[in-house]
């Protein structure tokens, strides 16, 4: 009845072409199948490339592996026929599928990251396909007794029958966001080949180090000339993300005196530095760490503690999808802080300093584009889900940028980790619902700017 509903909703208040929803499967002469191999083949493929990104090189991209694998997958897209490929100076490969139909359509924009997470090693990825899941452990790696269980991965209890793919244990996979990439390059492949099927112009980009959130800032988003966008980086089927967290990170210093030799540190100069900050970190409560909390409940993270002579630094984020929440995890912060100045009057300096990340984009998403997106989910006969994203996104600085973006379903779990996976059959349901969301705004009118 719920989907029922939601369906009569939207058919009422979108003005879409049902002739465009029903038909562009047999236009294509759709063949799942065949489809699923081809995206289990490019995702296979694309993971061989280690493209992990470096937080300490100080350059865009951060690997060296980024600019290899882009070059590749901008060959890829001149050889299905897109248009206008190219690389920027920072490693962005854009390209344009041309509109087929004569309406002024909006222009809608597809995207998807190439760097994977520093957390796990991403050199040499050997993948496993492991066919018509049947149920119960997937083994990773006998040797490491490495595998999927329903306990520590309990999407499988939803995947019976689906393909899933793993790396071989000792490393991530990077399905983030290689399964975006892979959906996205297996779409214009479609779309180039079957000019039949009617939409609007269509830009697509894969962008770098996304993992560090430095890569698609530096994107001309006024340049690339979309008025609507999509990340595909999102996880379980039917998800789109359509807000996020607020970002902020903090760092305190600690300078003591620990030159004083310890057997005469009483009634001294003796300050130490090491014991301000581990106080520090111990007065930030633990019922507001990330191990604690869940849904739309902000945390506080300390990320490193480094010392250095008689200098301690303290480096740490807060997240909150509030400005309410943000602010009282922010005072939080601050007053373990300065409880730590009173308990050590000897200190010889101490600074707290707080520095904003990025914003909810949640008020610069426009309704249509989730409802329209929706529309399509349930053309496909995927039940749609609005999340929270526990992060942020690279839709967070392009909706901010003037570029409206919201995040859909990629089909990947376990995320920067050798339990990573990817379920071959939501990205084909993730596919699917691309090519009918194209349709559904090729009847939507081009804004006004």
């Amino acid at each position: 009845m719920k989907k029922q509903i939601i369906t009569a909703f939207l058919c009422a208040t979108l003005p879409i072409c049902a002739a465009a929803q029903q038909n562009w499967k047999a236009v294509m002469r759709y063949d799942k199948q065949a489809t699923k191999t081809a995206l289990s083949e490019r995702l296979s493929k694309y993971v061989t490339y280690d493209t992990t990104a470096d937080a300490n090189s100080g350059k865009v991209p951060s690997s060296k592996g980024q600019v290899s694998f882009g070059k590749v997958l901008a060959k890829e897209l001149k050889r299905m026929g897109a248009k206008n490929v190219r690389i920027s100076s920072t490693g962005i490969v854009t390209a344009d599928i041309p509109a087929t139909t004569t309406k002024p359509a909006p222009t809608l924009a597809f995207l998807a990251h190439m760097d994977t997470s520093p957390s796990s090693s991403g050199k040499n990825v050997v993948p496993q396909v492991h066919h018509k899941y049947k149920g119960g452990d997937i083994v990773i790696n006998q040797a490491q007794n490495l595998r999927l269980t329903e306990y520590n991965s309990p999407q499988l209890l939803h995947a019976r029958g689906h393909d899933i793919m793993t790396a071989s244990g000792s490393t991530l996979l990077g399905a983030d966001d290689k399964a975006g990439i892979a959906i996205i390059m297996t779409f214009a492949d479609y779309l180039l080949g079957n000019t039949g099927i009617e939409h609007g112009p269509i830009k697509n980009a894969f962008t770098p180090d996304e993992e560090i959130s430095t890569g698609i800032k530096t994107m001309d988003v006024a340049a690339f000339g979309a008025d609507y966008a999509y990340t595909v980086d999102g996880g379980d089927l039917g998800e789109t993300i359509v807000e996020n967290f607020n970002g902020r990170s903090f760092t305190a210093v600690f300078n003591g005196e620990r030159g004083v030799h310890a057997g005469s540190a009483m009634n001294s100069a003796f300050s130490d530095n090491l014991l301000m900050a581990s106080d520090f970190h111990t007065l930030l409560p633990r019922h507001r760490r990330p191990e604690t909390t869940s849904g739309k409940q902000g945390f506080i993270l300390v990320k490193s503690i480094k010392t250095e002579g008689n200098k301690t630094v303290v480096k740490g984020n807060i997240r909150a999808f509030t400005d309410e929440e943000l602010a009282e995890l922010t005072s939080i912060v601050e007053q373990a802080f300065k409880t730590v100045k009173a308990l050590n009057p000897k200190n010889t300096g101490m600074e707290l300093s707080f520095k904003d990340q990025y914003k909810n984009a949640k008020e610069m998403i426009p309704s249509q584009l989730i409802e329209i997106l929706e529309q399509a989910m349930i053309a496909e006969e995927v039940t749609p889900k609005r999340v929270s994203a526990r992060g942020g996104t690279d839709g967070v600085f392009l909706s901010f940028n003037g570029l409206p973006t919201a995040d859909i379903f990629a089909g990947m779990f376990n995320l920067h980790s050798p339990l990573e996976y990817a379920d071959i059959d939501i990205m084909e349901a993730s596919l699917r619902t691309l090519i009918s969301t194209v349709c559904n705004w090729a009847e939507q009118p081009k804004p006004q700017k």
